[in-house]
């Protein structure tokens, strides 16, 4: 039976996705819900666990907002963060509902930015194409594969 680690970076319009066979990076792109919910049914009878950013795991007031924010910036991000987490709650209910195993890790850059890129190239392995939030994603699995 193979061993599937799904990543998984919530994100209110499209989840940042890496999923890991058998410890080898096999996927890596943004997903609508709708998707993700047919990845893992794709693999339920498989050993699979889902690896997801804990967003709701942070209160709102723990995100940075700029010194010179105004209140309307402020209100804007908190709104965003409140649709990631709702995002959240939604991919774990998949998972739930599936039988998949959900781990929680925090939130993290690890991978995300640019100067981090080639790092995780070399860790994983992973050629094609990438961007903040499929990294993320990877993040998130690799830490399943410890």
């Amino acid at each position: 039976m193979s061993k599937v680690i799904i990543g998984c970076d919530p994100d209110s319009s499209k989840h940042g996705i890496a999923m890991y066979i058998n410890g080898k990076l096999e996927l890596l792109e943004c997903m609508t819900t709708i998707n993700v919910y047919r990845l893992m049914l794709k693999y339920q009878e498989c050993d699979i666990e889902l690896h997801i950013e804990n967003v709701c795991g942070v209160s709102n007031s723990g995100f940075h907002y700029g010194r010179k924010d105004s209140q309307a910036v402020r209100a804007k991000k908190s709104e965003n963060v409140g649709m990631c987490k709702q995002a959240q709650r939604e991919v774990e209910a998949m998972a739930n509902d599936l039988g998949v195993k959900v781990i929680h890790h925090k939130i993290s850059k690890q991978w995300k930015h640019e100067p981090s890129k080639s790092a995780f190239k070399r860790i994983t392995g992973w050629t094609g194409r990438s961007n903040e939030d499929s990294r993320s994603a990877a993040y998130m699995g690799f830490q399943g594969l410890r």
